[in-house]
């Protein structure tokens, strides 16, 4: 198994927490999770001993925490490397905090964070921030400056570490009408309508990785139910 495939199951079984944890993960994603092989030809990473993956994100990622879960289940299947993975990620932050968390020490409510670039990664999985939306553009326009943002990124990235592997991960599809709920007391109408949103932003996250050619980790897909909701 690739270190991609490995990487793709193990961030499937950490995030199946947001789902039913006792329902086998053949039940909660039932589509082929190694789906991406079909569309992209991920860069080729030079083996070795040790590889050092980096997160970046809002909470979705966040919630990860130091990412035990993840090197719990890439153990499983490379019992013989060492993998570190350093996350980045804090919630309540958009994308356009990207850039600047990836060069400058940054400050995000209260997590006070090196410059990602001071780490030497193999893998960067950037997370989608869709739940983070850009709420006060329009979407067409918000979606266009989500694509700009991930454009710029990777071309800093490219400068500064050009051996490094850029993934994009689509985290959970939002619930259509609970979105937010015991967080902030809406009406239902307006909890789709939040939740709309936030979807149309990780689908965004996913078309860039398909038209960019880039390894895609699709959580997303995977998440939705028969109704097409979280």
């Amino acid at each position: 198994m690739s270190l991609m495939l490995g990487l793709t199951l193990s961030c499937c079984l950490a995030f199946s927490w947001f789902t039913n944890w006792s329902v086998p993960i053949e039940r909660q994603f039932p589509q082929p999770i190694y789906s991406f092989r079909k569309i992209f030809n991920p860069q080729i990473i030079k083996p070795k001993d040790t590889y050092t993956i980096v997160l970046v994100g809002d909470s979705m990622t966040d919630y990860l925490g130091s990412g035990v879960e993840i090197k719990k289940y890439l153990k499983e299947y490379y019992s013989k490397k060492t993998i570190n993975i350093h996350n980045f990620s804090v919630g309540s932050t958009n994308v356009l905090t990207l850039p600047d968390r990836l060069q400058n020490l940054t400050n995000f409510n209260g997590k006070i964070s090196d410059p990602i670039f001071n780490t030497d990664f193999d893998i960067i999985i950037i997370e989608s921030f869709g739940h983070n939306p850009l709420s006060e553009l329009s979407l067409d326009k918000g979606l266009k400056k989500h694509d700009e943002v991930l454009g710029k990124a990777r071309e800093m990235i490219k400068q500064r570490q050009p051996w490094a592997l850029v993934v994009l991960l689509a985290t959970i599809a939002p619930h259509h009408d609970r979105y937010a709920e015991g967080v902030h007391n809406m009406p239902t109408e307006e909890r789709e309508k939040w939740a709309k949103e936030r979807a149309s932003y990780i689908k965004n996250h996913i078309e860039y990785a398909k038209k960019n050619k880039l390894p895609l980790i699709n959580v997303y897909e995977k998440s939705l139910d028969k109704d097409g909701g979280g």
